[in-house]
């Protein structure tokens, strides 16, 4: 059998009694579309996973001299238009911390969840050439870009350290919280970037409803305001349906000793996360089966 059409099989070894002389056989079974992941499966397979996380890496900042400049760029200019608009306006944003500093910190995580999503999204076809070529979880692909992604987040915490001086402010003991925020992000990214790949695979006009949602969430996410800025008898609603508010303002207020943690908003977070992964998971395997058909 062609190893491309076992997507999403279970394999195991027997021997045959009629050919004493033969090695063990490999039987391939399609593996049942449920929410159970092999985890021992994954962890034989750790070492091509890092292989394949410092490949996409190396595909970000391969021939390009100025990488780190790149990385922080984006959110840096972001900063500087919402900044500039806003001394306009004299707009109030309902903060008490810098505002460049609150645009900046709220803009490398939007970034992140932006870029990692997309990227787990379109990671099936992106290793389309390697997946009808070998075996290996198939849940390794959109795992990838969401752990390589850490690294812009990583480097665009520099700049955001040196306004962190400037500015006079420093982290509290909910720093200590930074990496359950990041991994209830990364669950939550993981689990659209899985959703969005299970229906694209057949459709491509998910990836552009994906893309839309994505740029459109960053406006309806406390990126660039403060919750406190939406009339109170809608902010209880507005956190309920906004998986973001809670991730954001828990990241910022791991850094900025004067941000209190907002528990409420973040355990409903990691509530729609740990839903959203789930859903995502069940469709992938859904799904999984097909792969070398549709891709």
């Amino acid at each position: 059998m062609m190893a491309g059409s076992t997507q999403g099989v279970v394999a195991e070894r027997t021997t045959s009694s009629s050919a004493p002389f033969r090695g063990p056989e490999i039987v391939i079974r399609p593996a049942a579309p449920s929410l159970g992941v092999d985890v021992r499966e994954l962890w034989r397979y750790r070492h091509l996973l890092l292989s394949l996380v410092e490949r996409n890496v190396r595909m970000q900042f391969d021939a390009m001299h100025l990488g780190f400049l790149w990385a922080c760029a984006r959110p840096v200019l972001y900063v500087i238009v919402f900044s500039w608009i806003r001394h306009l306006s004299d707009a109030r944003i309902g903060v008490d911390i810098p505002y460049p500093l609150y645009v900046y910190s709220g803009m490398i995580v939007w970034w992140y969840i932006l870029d990692a999503t997309r990227g787990a999204s379109n990671a099936l076809r992106a290793d389309a050439s390697l997946m009808t070529k070998i075996y290996y979880p198939r849940i390794f692909a959109p795992v990838v870009p969401v752990i390589a992604g850490l690294t812009n987040l990583g480097i665009s915490l520099v700049p955001m350290a040196i306004m962190l001086v400037w500015y006079g402010i420093h982290p509290g003991w909910y720093l200590l919280m930074l990496p359950l925020v990041l991994l209830q992000c990364m669950a939550l990214v993981l689990g659209l970037g899985l959703v969005f790949a299970s229906l694209s695979i057949e459709y491509r006009d998910w990836d552009r409803l994906l893309y839309f949602s994505l740029y459109l969430g960053m406006f309806v996410s406390p990126v660039i305001y403060a919750p406190s800025m939406i009339p109170e008898e809608w902010r209880a609603v507005y956190t309920l349906v906004n998986p973001m508010a809670g991730t954001l303002l828990a990241f910022r207020s791991a850094f900025f000793d004067p941000f209190p943690f907002p528990w409420p908003a973040w355990l409903l977070s990691s509530g729609w996360s740990a839903f959203v992964l789930a859903l995502g998971i069940w469709m992938f395997r859904r799904t999984e089966i097909q792969f070398a058909d549709k891709l």
